[in-house]
């Protein structure tokens, strides 16, 4: 009971020293902290038992924390800061110590984000989450693979055995996700949260987010996300998420693996992109995997870094690849000219991109190119065209984007319009 006064202590600033457990109001020493899950951010599914009509609770922040006695489901009573302008939101820290059973998780977002997607802390259903993905997840055990210190490279990933191409080699959570525009908390003010997120996690997450690598300066643990997060989506509101083990994945221009995120439980699975043999590293690209070379090495720069993988390496490669990546940008062009809006135009340059795509090991971005695709032919009026790469389109990106990624969602959105188109 001594660590919630000091805690308690601590949120009225009082000061860590003097506090007494006797100062602790009767509410907050009774206070349950290990509540039952209220709601989750999606509808229930057909598969899942829980009622659909569940109801998410309200915001909370630092004040309405203590006027309701409530601060579920999180761990801790959430710590906030103002916005520079009076009108703007709050900016607070929600940590839960218990995802998914193993890891914590703290959270710098709004109130009203951190209310909607509640449910992420929540265990899904299996069955639903199975029926949701179209077939269920099965992550390799034990991992075939062990972290190794590279000369010149830091920690790398290296396989410990033959792994096929589609296996999920890994699935991790993020130890912390943070808004992605900063621009309305003063920058002080932030690190002062941010610190509080990382002290509030357990030791063992803690402990291993501080050995990741850091290149831009400042703040250490701003520095470590900066350098080593992913962009994730709470409630369709941009944050940027640490994810400790994944992070250890050096990059490639052509990688051998690629992550796969679920907004529904901030899950990323890292999966292979093909066949990996034993003592070969695993990479995934830190960029687009479209772009051109000029184009890759000056955003990786900013990661502190120059790339010197196989593609990089040999200038003929290289241009070979601009080249091809090139004539892929020229031909979605030409998708949009009016004169080559017929069946025979549109399907020899469908034909020519997968043949490049193929080439240039670009299977993640077929699903995009598929649903221009589906688009132009839709705008033909070619409902059956539209359809049948509007279905190819769905497939792909449920592989390698996720079954519940935006791109994902608008894939089915757009079938289903098709749908309604054909009934009236």
């Amino acid at each position: 009971m001594w660590y919630f006064a000091l805690l308690f202590a601590l949120w009225l600033g009082r000061g860590a020293i003097g506090a007494q457990p006797s100062e602790v109001p009767a509410w907050l020493r009774e206070y349950d902290f290990d509540p039952p899950l209220q709601c989750s951010s999606n509808a229930a599914g057909p598969l899942d038992p829980r009622d659909a009509e569940v109801m998410c609770p309200l915001p909370v922040d630092d004040e309405t924390a203590f006027e309701r006695r409530s601060w579920r489901p999180w761990t801790f009573p959430p710590v906030c800061i103002t916005p520079e302008e009076e009108a703007g939101p709050k900016l607070c820290v929600y940590t839960y110590q218990k995802l998914r059973g193993d890891t914590g998780i703290s959270i710098l977002t709004t109130p009203e984000t951190a209310a909607a997607g509640v449910g992420i802390v929540e265990d899904s259903d299996p069955k639903w989450v199975d029926w949701a993905r179209g077939s269920p997840l099965v992550v390799a055990d034990p991992p075939p693979y062990e972290f190794k210190e590279l000369e010149g490279r830091g920690v790398g990933v290296i396989a410990n055995r033959t792994i096929r191409s589609g296996e999920v080699v890994m699935l991790r959570h993020p130890v912390i996700v943070r808004h992605m525009d900063p621009r309305p908390w003063k920058q002080q003010d932030s690190m002062k949260l941010l610190h509080r997120a990382a002290v509030q996690l357990p030791p063992k997450d803690g402990l291993k987010m501080m050995e990741l690598a850091h290149s831009k300066g400042g703040y250490v643990i701003d520095d470590i996300i900066n350098t080593n997060a992913f962009g994730v989506l709470i409630n369709d509101v941009d944050h940027s998420g640490l994810y400790v083990d994944v992070s250890r994945l050096n990059h490639a221009c052509k990688p051998n693996m690629f992550s796969r995120f679920s907004s529904t439980t901030l899950g990323m699975e890292v999966v292979a992109y093909r066949d990996i043999e034993p003592g070969e590293e695993l990479t995934f690209s830190y960029t687009p995997l479209n772009l051109m070379s000029e184009q890759r090495q000056s955003l990786i720069r900013e990661w502190g870094f120059n790339c010197t993988c196989s593609l990089c390496a040999s200038t003929h490669e290289s241009a070979a690849s601009d080249r091809r990546r090139g004539r892929i940008q020229d031909l979605l062009g030409e998708l949009d000219r009016p004169e080559i809006r017929n069946h025979a135009a549109v399907e020899k340059r469908v034909s020519e991109i997968l043949d490049l795509c193929e080439k240039e090991a670009m299977a993640a971005q077929v699903g995009d190119f598929y649903t221009i695709v589906a688009e132009v032919y839709s705008s033909m009026g070619d409902m059956n065209s539209a359809r049948k790469y509007g279905e190819l389109a769905l497939k792909e990106l449920k592989h390698f984007a996720g079954y519940d990624h935006d791109r994902t969602r608008s894939a089915t959105m757009f079938l289903k319009g098709l749908d309604k188109k054909a009934r009236t």
